[in-house]
């Protein structure tokens, strides 16, 4: 068995019921026999303490220990130990595409990007590198290579990191928020992974890239927008809030049937700035907790950061659909006006920047990308523990 096997559970399991890593789990909980143990590296350049092997959980998180750790150094600090409660793979049905669990990855994809989320930090999963299973005599186990994949590659500037605090210690424990993920439903669990992928990718570029971490971020929080409204209120509903008068015409024109179709072909893109405003918003965090001093503070008010995302929102789009990226004071390093202060929340410092043939005065770089990660992934978990009704 490999990692590609984790598509579904028995066929007692309905084909909607969420994500491998969820059915899986959810199998285990049910009692469900154990058909193997598998482990696999999870790579990262951040320095990690502590340890997760919980008895009620099928996943476990075993430290490595290693010596060394840097800024870019990629090493496998953690092994995920993955019980398989599944009764073997279903076969899918051919006769239609279906792409409604579909994220680009698979289950330890699903579990690290999940961790990435929960811990604030690069991690990627490697292919099987051990397994216990029925098939092995040897009660330490098997090593194997067969699922090897590349050790992921950062290209960054120690002495200029854009996410510095991505790459300090950080604690395993933080990975006890995944018991959240048994309080959601399978919707809700799809959506959550697709935000925390694009999240997790963000990262692995943020440093060589930096413009096209913009795009991933805010598509991030776009994507749980998307659910959360979809959960407030139908696509009538929200066509009747964005546009009464193209309701008024469909009305007229075909009734409630004719509205109601319109609405369901649209509805990912009524109201695209607002959606994003609002979700932002509903899940703003609280500033950092360290902040440099008031010159270099974003004013953390409603009004002043709903400027702010309404015009993320269209950088977004003008990189989208223009060509034209995030602006390069916004992609930055994070730096301090002295050694003693926070980080600069700000996109620059000065009255306007000049760089790379581009001009931007200062209330068109209100904030910088150390800031908004901040508040991107404080909101992505703020969501998430919302769905589960905590």
């Amino acid at each position: 068995m490999t990692d590609g096997d984790f598509i579904s559970l028995s066929p007692a399991e309905e084909p909607n019921n969420g994500l491998p890593m969820l059915q899986n789990w959810i199998a285990r909980k049910s009692g469900s026999k154990r058909c193997g143990i598998y482990e696999f590296p999870l790579y990262t350049d951040a320095r990690m303490t502590g340890q997760i092997q919980r008895t009620d959980w099928p996943y476990a998180f075993l430290n490595t220990v290693p010596i060394h750790d840097a800024p870019g150094y990629v090493q496998a600090p953690v092994i995920l130990r993955l019980e398989d409660h599944a009764y073997g793979s279903e076969r899918p049905d051919f006769s239609r595409t279906d792409a409604s669990l579909y994220h680009g990855g698979l289950i330890t994809d699903e579990i690290a990007a999940l961790a990435s989320l929960c811990i604030g930090v690069r991690m990627r999963a490697g292919g099987q590198s051990r397994r216990f299973d029925s098939m092995e005599q040897d009660p330490l186990g098997r090593p194997v290579a067969w699922d090897r994949r590349p050790i992921p590659t950062l290209n960054l500037d120690r002495n200029r990191l854009v996410l510095p605090d991505v790459v300090d210690t950080h604690s395993l424990d933080e990975l006890n928020r995944l018991d959240w993920l048994l309080q959601i439903t399978p919707p809700q669990s799809v959506a959550l992974i697709r935000a925390a992928r694009l999240y997790q990718d963000a990262l692995w570029i943020v440093e060589s890239e930096p413009a096209l971490a913009w795009l991933m971020f805010v598509s991030a929080l776009e994507t749980a927008a998307n659910q959360w409204r979809a959960e407030s209120g139908t696509a009538v509903e929200r066509l009747k809030y964005s546009k009464p008068e193209l309701v008024e015409i469909l009305e007229k024109a075909g009734g409630d049937t004719l509205t109601e179709a319109v609405a369901n072909q649209i509805e990912q893109s009524l109201g695209a700035t607002k959606k994003f405003v609002d979700f932002t918003m509903q899940f703003l965090p609280s500033p950092p907790l360290v902040r440099p001093a008031e010159a270099f503070q974003i004013p953390w008010n409603s009004a002043s950061m709903k400027k702010v995302f309404r015009l993320i929102y269209g950088y977004r789009s003008k990189a989208l659909h223009g060509g034209t990226p995030f602006p390069a004071p916004m992609c930055n390093h994070a730096f301090r006006t002295s050694a003693a202060e926070a980080f600069v929340e700000r996109g620059t410092v000065g009255l306007a920047a000049s760089t790379q043939g581009g001009v931007w005065l200062a209330k068109d770089v209100p904030i910088s990308l150390h800031t908004f990660h901040h508040i991107v992934r404080e909101a992505l978990l703020s969501w998430w523990k919302k769905m589960t009704n905590a």
